[in-house]
């Protein structure tokens, strides 16, 4: 870091500078500023004094010791108060150039208030200890504007070149992007180093902020920062070298004018690349909110589906025993009675009643009664088949709806319902009977008749003595 410091300022002294000593960018401020910025502020005092040795080696053949000390003091005051006071407004200690505050604090205290300070510092030293034939306020502009102009060109394109480097993989091998990039160098040295004042004007070069728009809205900001730093070391050597659309002035004015075209079209540059991150970064941030928001209306709108299963499940079930309730019993002797219209199918029904289910109550209390109500159909459950419907008609009274089953197999799974709960032997009551009727649906028949000829035959079963099935 330190080589690079003494190596950009003896670029700015040979080959930034104009003839007359005015910088028309000082880029080893630049370096230091993008250090900090970069590096977390506890560690900044370890390299401070590699800051200084490199300030003097800088220095050596131009200013005694005392005089480099004296800008090494300023250059390092300038940059650590920058940066930190950038950290600390930015409001995001991450160093980054990716949202339009962070680059207006950059601008506001990195390029006109921190600058501005040091500029009047650097002047007092030159006018009180160095011989050169200026004054103080152009001393100070000389100052400004060099620091100003360097932290513009070097430390955003540091920055972001350090948090991007990878994107200009994809770059290198673009056609279109190398085809442009070489055009727009060939172009920039044909401007300014023309001679041709008829045909160049200082508003020419203003066309390269339209290309820099153009690359940076294709390429990014990274791009576009390493195409306005190349313009603008053309545009200053060749500007330096007395060509171009600039020296038409005097020196003054010549670096004036170069120095204000330089920061416009970086500072646009800048602009526009982190205004287009932010609207890039804002779409995908919608997008995800879109699909965030998706996932949930799916997720409530699958809670409400099940919710409402529940609800339907539950609008259907016995909520003592979990078999079919007496609505849906009456839905599902419907269908199946149109079905057997329909297509000529058998269809058979069993209605049961436990037998001298009152005295289990009275004589072992309620609960004891549900709990029989419960294992009961559980026996009934697990000896029918998944197509039969087994519900709870009303009380201790039981439907079975048979599809699909003649009048002699419905008989016989009555028969067999009867026998499993007669062996059976119930917790705390123990023996339990019951009594079934049997019906076989007739087509020319309703449903209200099928089901008073399944009720008779149960009640005539009860008065031949229960525990038996009657047709």
């Amino acid at each position: 870091m330190s080589l690079a410091y003494v190596l950009l300022g003896i670029i700015s002294i040979k080959y930034a500078t104009m003839s007359s000593g005015i910088a028309i960018a000082w880029l080893p401020n630049a370096l230091l500023l993008s250090f900090f910025l970069i590096k977390d502020i506890k560690v900044w005092k370890y390299y401070i004094p590699f800051f200084i040795i490199a300030e003097l080696v800088a220095g050596y053949s131009s200013f005694a010791t005392i005089q480099s000390l004296q800008f090494a003091f300023i250059n390092i005051l300038e940059t650590t108060f920058a940066a930190f006071f950038i950290k600390k407004f930015s409001g995001n200690y991450k160093t980054n150039f990716s949202s339009i505050r962070y680059v207006i604090v950059f601008f506001v205290i990195g390029i006109i208030i921190i600058p501005t300070f040091a500029g009047a510092f650097g002047a007092l030293v030159y006018s009180t200890q160095i011989d050169f034939e200026a004054e103080f306020l152009e001393l100070w502009r000389i100052w400004y504007f060099g620091d100003a102009v360097g932290i513009l060109l070097i430390t955003p394109f540091v920055i972001i070149l350090r948090e991007n480097y990878k994107s200009l993989k994809a770059n290198i091998f673009n056609i279109e992007y190398l085809l442009i990039f070489i055009l727009s160098i060939g172009l920039a040295i044909e401007i300014f180093s023309s001679t041709n004042l008829n045909l160049i004007l200082p508003t020419t070069p203003l066309i390269f902020i339209l290309i820099l728009l153009w690359i940076v809205y294709k390429q990014g900001l990274l791009s576009g920062l390493i195409l306005s730093l190349l313009i603008s070391f053309i545009s200053i050597y060749y500007t330096i070298q007395g060509l171009g659309p600039f020296p038409v002035f005097e020196d003054v004015e010549t670096t004036i004018y170069l120095q204000e075209y330089i920061a416009l079209f970086v500072i646009i540059t800048i602009f526009f690349g982190t205004l287009l991150k932010e609207i890039n970064n804002s779409k995908v941030e919608l997008e995800d909110l879109n699909m965030t928001l998706e996932k949930k209306v799916e997720e409530k709108i699958k809670s409400l589906q099940e919710a409402n299963e529940k609800l339907t499940l539950l609008a259907s079930k016995d909520s003592l025993t979990n078999i079919y309730n007496r609505r849906s019993l009456d839905e599902f002797l419907l269908q199946e009675t149109t079905k057997a219209k329909r297509y000529k199918n058998d269809l058979s029904l069993i209605i049961l009643d436990i037998d001298h289910f009152k005295q289990t109550n009275d004589e072992f209390g309620h609960q004891v009664g549900d709990e029989v109500l419960i294992e009961m159909t559980k026996i009934i459950s697990n000896n029918i088949r998944n197509s039969d419907v087994f519900g709870r008609w009303g009380g201790e009274e039981f439907l079975l709806l048979l599809p699909q089953t003649k009048k002699e197999n419905g008989y016989d799974v009555a028969e067999n319902i009867r026998k499993k709960i007669e062996y059976h032997k119930f917790k705390e009551v123990g023996k339990k009977t019951i009594s079934l009727g049997v019906s076989t649906f007739n087509h020319k028949e309703d449903v209200f008749t099928f089901i008073k000829r399944a009720d008779t035959a149960m009640y005539n079963a009860k008065k031949n003595g229960r525990n038996r099935v009657e047709f």
